[in-house]
């Protein structure tokens, strides 16, 4: 149950008024309609970290500002019959995204598998939307996305590689998909907003300051000499691990496109990695049938007192949803005032809450 300082808004009516609200500012009718999906999406699944709270003040100023191009004309450049890479032209990550996984599903369709890298891209969200759109064409699907700066290597100082994510999604047959959509990192800037904005303090191995002691105020995530920890947090728990896995996303989401990654940066400020795999080309028909037998076994299996049946990755956003589209999203009150501040400014109604 969320807190009460929240609000709740209607599903359909909040993604009008994302669409709407990019519209107004020069955002295609297409373009908009997708990214506000995109958005309402990681909201309706429970990633709120990736939904409407950044609709005003990264992409709608954003495009205000000239930061991110309104109108794109994205460019693809065939590699391979399974490979291609793709300029986004400094728009939104949305839009790039959802073309670069379309295309490596079309060669998954016909080669087996696809491959498409993404440069000179935004921040495209959360990976969720663009994996599941493999897994619900019967597929395998990847996304790596790396960008900006704000993780210390174990045992460095200061801000070094980004918060680089990772997801990856399959198909079941009576069951939602697995889907596994992470940032292997102790903590993410909209995490710590939140945190912030409740009056919690950030336990200790999330964040460190320059000196390398613990950052527990919320707030001081955002100080220039804190840096985030890798997934782990300390050499004994497998600290190194987490940073491994930024690194391999540097490679193959920055270091294939030719921009070098969040050390690097050379090509653009996001890149992405999207892969498709056609399951046909290897299974003899039994993959979702085996998908189910082992959340059945998830299901099945012996859970500590005062714990429900165990739940795999994809299966509580999947409940999600079916409870969000009918009763609606919960925005915390500083979402919904600065939704509200957004739709005074640009001249839309903001008549999204159902409270």
């Amino acid at each position: 149950m969320e807190k009460k300082n929240y609000r709740i808004a209607d599903a359909k009516k909040l993604t009008e008024l994302a669409s709407l609200s990019l519209q107004k500012v020069g955002v295609s009718r297409n373009d908009a309609e997708l990214s506000a999906a995109i958005l309402v999406d990681a909201d309706l699944r429970g990633i709120k970290t990736h939904g409407v709270m950044n609709l005003y003040s990264y992409y709608v100023k954003k495009v205000q500002d000239g930061i991110i191009k309104a109108g794109p004309e994205l460019a693809v450049q065939r590699c391979t019959p399974t490979t291609a890479l793709l300029d986004a032209d400094n728009g939104l990550g949305f839009i790039a995204s959802h073309r670069a996984m379309k295309l490596a599903m079309e060669m998954a369709e016909e080669f087996g598998m696809g491959w498409v890298n993404v440069f000179n891209s935004n921040h495209n969200g959360a990976g969720s939307y663009y994996v599941n759109m493999a897994a619900e064409a019967g597929m395998l699907g990847m996304q790596f996305s790396t960008g900006g700066n704000s993780v210390a290597a174990p045992g460095g100082r200061g801000k070094l590689v980004g918060n680089n994510v990772l997801a990856f999604a399959a198909p079941a047959g009576e069951n939602p998909p697995f889907i596994f959509d992470m940032a292997p990192t102790m903590s993410i800037a909209n995490k710590a907003h939140l945190m912030s904005w409740e009056g919690e303090r950030m336990p200790e191995g999330f964040v460190i300051d320059g000196k390398g002691k613990p950052v527990t105020d919320p707030e001081g995530y955002f100080s220039s000499d804190s840096a985030v920890l890798p997934l782990g947090s300390s050499l004994s728990h497998g600290v190194h691990k987490g940073f491994g896995l930024l690194l391999m996303v540097d490679i193959l989401a920055g270091m294939l496109s030719g921009d070098g990654g969040s050390m690097l940066r050379k090509r653009g400020v996001d890149t992405h990695s999207f892969f498709a795999m056609k399951i046909g080309c290897l299974d003899s028909g039994q993959f979702t049938g085996l998908m189910d037998e082992m959340i059945e076994k998830l299901h099945q299996s012996p859970v500590l007192e005062g714990n429900s049946s165990l739940r795999y990755p994809g299966e509580r956003a999947a409940l999600s949803i079916e409870e969000r589209r009918k009763s609606g999203i919960p925005l915390h009150e500083n979402i919904a005032r600065e939704l509200e501040t957004m739709g005074q400014s640009l001249g839309i109604p903001c008549n999204i809450w159902l409270d």
